[in-house]
């Protein structure tokens, strides 16, 4: 019992001492645990009021020598990677009263992407392309109007949307600029795929349902800056070849719908494109849909 009684003490002095260099404060947490026996004490935080992924661990022990030893996990972010700008959650009072960040924030995004809505029968070979959706977030800003629960949130970033097509046929650039299809040599692997490079600016409403989960729904701004074609194939000596072509036909500015299930920092989202992404007189009328991941 003497002991025990004499670890503790030390156990609360050492604890003094190191709230006296550093001080952890944590609001309205989802789960704190705390273990203790003859010999040991821990305790865990999980979630805060404004970062459903916090995460927090120490403990103290006495081995048979008294000897006291301390372990510390402090906070760590999962897969994204962010530096704060603008803002910060950390020293917000417990008012709820607005705030915002603003972060520079790296998250990558991998998906399908399809066309949908093709009635052009000029235009056939398109109607089972599927391809890539590629994205990555640079920016991320969030205002919360009425605390930690739910919030406003702006990205920007870019994207690159890919429409491959397989079997005989392939893109090809027509000589008045339009979209076209060309035959390929029978019995080789090739594939020829529809490119679009934007820029693009997302905007919506966050809202936290339990400890790490959300969802997410806006709109996309996409800023269409760059489309080619790019095509492989082998020829009759099993030679690879590759063609990349420049198409430029594309319209400048477009939009999606966007809706995402977030758990922590991994969003599965789904997007809706209902804009022509070519120019009318170049290619054909088509939306799109992406379906995918976000790390």
């Amino acid at each position: 019992m003497k002991k025990t009684l004499l670890f503790f003490i030390a156990a609360f002095c050492c604890s003094t001492m190191l709230s006296a260099q550093d001080t952890l404060s944590v609001r309205n947490p989802d789960e704190v645990r705390i273990i203790k026996d003859m010999n040991s004490l821990s305790v865990s935080i999980t979630g805060a009021e404004n970062d459903t992924d916090f995460s927090y661990y120490t403990s103290l022990e006495a081995d048979p020598a008294s000897t006291l030893h301390s372990t510390e996990r402090l906070p760590q972010g999962g897969f994204d990677f962010s530096v704060s700008l603008i803002g910060s959650d950390d020293n917000k009072g417990k008012s709820r009263k607005p705030y915002g960040e603003l972060d520079l924030a790296i998250g990558t995004g991998f998906g399908i992407c399809f066309p949908a809505g093709l009635t052009d029968e000029g235009y056939s070979p398109m109607r089972q392309a599927w391809g890539l959706d590629f994205t990555l977030s640079i920016l991320h800003g969030e205002y919360h109007p009425w605390g930690g629960k739910s919030n406003l949130f702006m990205e920007f970033g870019l994207e690159d949307k890919s429409f491959k097509i397989r079997g005989d046929e392939r893109y090809v650039k027509n000589a008045d600029g339009s979209l076209g299809f060309a035959p390929f040599a029978p019995d080789k692997p090739k594939w020829s795929a529809f490119r679009i490079f934007s820029w693009n600016v997302s905007a919506g409403y966050t809202q936290h349902i339990v400890d790490g989960f959300s969802f997410t729904v806006g709109p996309v701004v996409n800023f269409n800056t760059g489309s080619r074609i790019k095509t492989k194939w082998y020829d009759a000596n099993d030679q690879k070849h590759k063609e990349k072509t420049k198409f430029g036909k594309q319209h400048f500015v477009t939009y999606e719908l966007m809706g995402s299930l977030n758990f922590r920092n991994i969003r599965l989202y789904v997007k809706y494109n209902p804009c022509n992404l070519i120019d009318k007189s170049f290619g054909p009328d088509f939306n799109t849909w992406s379906v995918g991941i976000i790390l």
